[in-house]
């Protein structure tokens, strides 16, 4: 009974079951589908068609997710909320990281929530899930880049322990943007 309601969320009064699992190659529909409708939701607004469609054509393209889903150095993870895929997160280690942060780091290099799903506390969650496979691995630190405008992102990030330690480019489509590099610093377990 604990694990159940560990799992579960309880908004107004009732119980929502979050369930998380593995994502393969069977996933990939949903993969694109939720990957492409959350990025255009999200940073649709604030860039040009042209940019946002070359951006969604390359980066979740069928052959561009079967190569990130069959890197042994990343992980993709649906978390369902009510049995409904409400959203993902993919981390990377070693040299499938997008930036050499190094051996000891993970890298979380999305978490997608389609806006009805946010504030249900499954950012949360996936960034849980995201430290415990850094504490399985023996990672000591977790790392992610947030689009300096995504002002609700990078307080939710703060919020959880993240530190601004840089940033870099992320070219969406023809346009540079700048990303902030925050980072976790975690201890592993056991040890």
């Amino acid at each position: 009974f604990l694990n159940a309601l560990l799992r579960s969320l309880i908004l107004g009064g009732q119980f929502l079951t979050i369930t998380i699992r593995k994502c393969t190659l069977a996933d990939m529909a949903d993969l694109q589908q939720i990957s492409r409708v959350t990025f255009a939701d999200t940073f649709g607004d604030a860039n040009t068609e042209a940019d946002l469609s070359a951006y969604l054509n390359d980066a979740y393209s069928q052959s561009q997710l079967r190569k990130e889903l069959t890197n042994p150095n990343s992980q993709f993870f649906f978390v369902f909320k009510d049995e409904i895929l409400a959203g993902y997160l993919k981390v990377n280690v070693l040299d499938a990281q997008t930036e050499k942060m190094g051996q000891s780091d993970l890298e979380v290099q999305r978490i997608y929530i389609p806006h009805k799903y946010k504030r249900h506390g499954l950012g949360r969650k996936l960034i849980n899930q995201a430290i415990t496979i850094a504490q399985k691995l023996h990672k000591t630190g977790i790392w992610l880049g947030v689009w300096e405008n995504n002002l609700g992102a990078i307080a939710f990030y703060q919020q959880l322990g993240f530190k601004q330690v840089g940033d870099h480019v992320f070219t969406l489509g023809n346009s540079p943007q700048r990303d902030l590099i925050l980072e976790k610093r975690i201890e592993i377990k056991g040890v």
